[in-house]
């Protein structure tokens, strides 16, 4: 028993003789739903589309599976897109993705192609991509060039039904339009054979 109250006084003694250290304080900063990092002016007006497409929505998003596609010239034959309109595109996908939306990257194929260039998941060759996707929606749009800029306007189409379930609009000044596209300003449209 004098060993047990011993342990127990001489334990006492020792916590009572134990600096510890002051408390830190850790400067908290706010974080925000956005990251905090440097965006091409591009980036912010894709958010804007992809905001007004779920706001705008006559059906609940959460069950779509969504196919991002280029955006074409109003005026084009459909079949070219820009770099203007291939940025806006995949920015739309990250964005909607942001937003909780099921999207689905329809050019990965099955396989990676290691090269001397590369190692690449991704292509446009038709014949490397499956036949069937479960894509219920698709994400189309057109650029329409104004002296000032260019008018986007964006829609989410039942792939089946080609019923518009949403639209979004937004119009990109011609200097946010000209960092993007080194041909902004010529009309999109088909090339002569």
């Amino acid at each position: 028993m004098k060993l047990f109250v011993f342990t127990v006084i001489a334990a006492f003694s020792l916590s009572a003789c134990t600096v510890l250290p002051a408390k830190q304080e850790v400067a908290k900063t706010p974080v925000s739903e956005e990251a905090d990092y440097a965006q091409p002016d591009s980036a912010k007006f894709s958010a804007q589309l992809a905001e007004q497409l779920v706001d705008n929505a006559s059906i609940r998003l959460n069950t779509a599976k969504v196919g991002i596609t280029n955006l074409v010239g109003v005026t084009s034959q459909y079949d070219e897109s820009s770099a203007l309109s291939q940025v806006l595109s995949e920015q739309l996908l990250l964005e909607l993705h942001r937003r909780e939306l099921s999207v689905l990257d329809f050019k990965a194929t099955d396989f990676i192609r290691v090269t001397p260039k590369g190692d690449f998941a991704l292509t446009r060759d038709y014949l490397e991509l499956d036949e069937v996707m479960p894509i219920t929606h698709v994400l189309v749009g057109t650029l329409s060039h104004h002296r000032d800029g260019v008018m986007v306007n964006t829609r989410l189409v039942d792939i089946n039904t080609k019923v518009v379930v949403s639209v979004a609009q937004i119009f990109i000044p011609e200097a946010v339009a000209r960092q993007l596209d080194e041909s902004y300003g010529e009309p999109i449209l088909r090339k002569a054979p």
